[in-house]
């Protein structure tokens, strides 16, 4: 009897183990893609605060993006065998966003791998010292992870330079500009002495809880990897792209001196702003947003009497010394105040609001003078907080005008705000926690600027015309990135077409580093005022068909609870929650 119910028993197992529901195939296929995820590209794995990557750097080889490539549509094929009428409502926005996920990474493979790898917004460049500084180093195996990662640079390296290469090959090339300021970069973050440089920070600030001697090993251990591993690969990879990279490359600073350059940046649109807008109806829009801001700044210069021209007002009111600040310990201590008092404002606007916390730091001296102000997002698991870094190189040349649309975009209600609601989503697969959508989340950070309105912030108008020079540069933007790359202008155009937004910390030297990224990065500022356009657009809807029963914090939740989204999937949400009304 025995022998006839073990072999029963194990099949009646075997069968209820294969017996998932659709709902349960597809969750395990999302677990499945997020983990590949982090292991192919393990930067994203120590952002999400997962550390067993942590040795380890992407391998940008050919060879592993046709591995990706094959990978991706593999995960594509399982998610499209099922039919996604049979699925609860909110599974079958799971499955459409997975679908969407693996449709655009795969259309923008070789453009990531090969086009933009080059260029000094693509690559190691910005993410290695970014990478390493959110590591946590609390064990001695932190500390070896730490050196292995070190040591792994090399490998990297030269998986970089195969994959320009190959980008060369294809006929995908990054501008030469972008390229001399990638080499450039890696020149100056390979300067340092082990002694001196923020990659080996942690090293110098061990925990007592490590003894000294283990203290002595692990930091020798770092000097070496660093000195032997580090700076040869980062210099190799500096040579490389100014003695071989950059001659073979092309002059000309707009993807329309690309052989297809019409094509690619089309791609990058739909990429960006997930839309279906051409060029010129972007360039279009910029120019009626530059207008409409242009009459709004008019006017506030009027109401304080003042009666030059907006060059003159830059020069004589946002640049007076009592308007500058004096170093960059003052320009952070302003951004700190400024987001704690924007903090307990917030329930006015939002029914939910994040547990994680955040920081207000400076950007990194290595990257200080190319980078702009950017946020950082929380770790998954709530290890380690978000950040806001704020550039402070040349304090005598910001203005305090600009500091509180800035707080706003990136911390709270912005960046922060929505990133890390994202990250905290229960009962919701991983990859819809972190997913990637530049219209979404850089639509939210320009419209969160226009909400320190109704918080009350903006309370003088010089802060109101710092809000629209902020708001002028995101229009600029869409006419700039299209002009170079889609009209064929001039990086002299570029420059001379931001000017109107000048002042405050968008100085010469910031706008000049602007236009740079706009060419090495086409199409990525483009999302900032296509997305903060359509939110704004929707809240017109809500507002228009509730009248009386329209409630902001509800309109909010709904466009933050889940996640980021596409813009046309992020419009049928809110209109089937103003549906609900009817």
């Amino acid at each position: 009897m025995r022998r006839l119910l073990y072999p029963l028993l194990l099949l009646v197992f075997t069968l209820s183990l294969s017996a998932q529901s659709p709902v349960q195939e597809l969750n395990a296929l999302y677990r499945e893609y997020h983990e590949y995820s982090l292991r192919e590209f393990p930067e994203r794995a120590t952002s999400a605060g997962r550390h067993e990557y942590n040795d380890r750097w992407t391998d940008y080889s050919p060879t592993a993006v046709e591995r990706r490539r094959s990978t991706l549509r593999g995960y594509r094929d399982r998610a499209r065998r099922h039919v996604t009428s049979s699925l609860p409502v909110a599974e079958r926005l799971n499955h459409r966003l997975f679908i969407d996920a693996i449709d655009r990474e795969l259309e923008s493979i070789d453009l990531e791998s090969y086009f933009s790898v080059a260029s000094h917004y693509g690559g190691p460049v910005r993410t290695v010292l970014s990478t390493i500084d959110s590591t946590p180093v609390r064990t001695v195996q932190d500390y070896e992870k730490l050196i292995k990662r070190l040591e792994a640079i090399a490998p990297m390296a030269d998986s970089l330079i195969a994959a320009a290469n190959e980008g060369l090959r294809r006929k995908l090339q990054a501008p030469r500009r972008s390229v001399e300021i990638a080499a450039g970069i890696y020149q100056s973050q390979a300067a340092p002495t082990a002694q001196q440089s923020p990659l080996l920070k942690a090293f110098r600030q061990m925990p007592a809880s490590i003894p000294e001697q283990e203290q002595r090993r692990l930091r020798d251990a770092a000097t070496l990897a660093y000195q032997q591993s580090y700076q040869p690969a980062i210099r190799k990879l500096s040579t490389y792209l100014k003695a071989t990279y950059s001659p073979a490359t092309r002059a000309s600073d707009g993807l329309a001196g690309n052989f297809n350059g019409a094509e690619l940046y089309q791609v990058l649109i739909g990429q960006h702003t997930t839309t279906k807008m051409t060029a010129q109806e972007i360039h279009a829009i910029g120019r009626q947003e530059m207008d409409r801001i242009a009459k709004e700044m008019a006017a506030i210069r009027a109401s304080t009497g003042f009666s030059g021209t907006p060059e003159e007002f830059e020069a004589k009111v946002l640049s007076a010394p009592a308007m500058l600040f004096r170093s960059e310990a003052e320009i952070l201590a302003h951004g700190r105040d400024i987001s704690k008092r924007i903090d307990p404002l917030l329930p006015k606007l939002f029914l939910k609001l994040p547990r994680m916390p955040y920081g207000v730091e400076a950007i990194p001296a290595a990257i200080a003078r190319t980078a702009a102000p950017y946020y950082r997002a929380p770790a998954l698991d709530g290890s380690r907080a978000g950040y806001f870094y704020l550039r402070t190189v040349d304090p005598e040349k910001q203005s305090r005008c600009c500091m509180e649309s800035l707080i706003l975009h990136e911390a709270v209600p912005g960046h922060h705000l929505q990133v890390a609601l994202a990250r905290e989503m229960e009962n919701m697969p991983d990859f819809r926690k972190v997913g990637r959508y530049t219209a979404f989340s850089e639509g939210w950070g320009l419209y969160a600027e226009s909400l320190g309105e109704e918080l009350g912030m903006y309370a003088s108008p010089y802060e109101r015309y710092g809000r629209l020079q902020t708001e002028m540069m995101r229009a600029a933007r869409l006419v700039v990135d299209t002009g170079v790359h889609a009209l064929g202008w001039s990086r002299d155009q570029m420059i001379a077409a931001m000017a109107p937004g000048k002042g405050g910390w968008l100085n010469d030297d910031f706008i000049a580093s602007e236009v740079d990224r706009y060419i090495g990065n086409p199409g990525q500022a483009l999302a900032y005022k296509i997305g903060g356009l359509r939110i704004l657009s929707l809240r017109k809807k809500a507002e228009q068909a509730l009248g009386t029963r329209f409630d902001v914090r509800v309109f909010h939740d709904v466009i933050l609870r889940n996640g980021a989204l596409p813009l046309d999937i992020l419009e049928e949400e809110v209109m089937a929650w103003i549906g609900t009304y009817k």
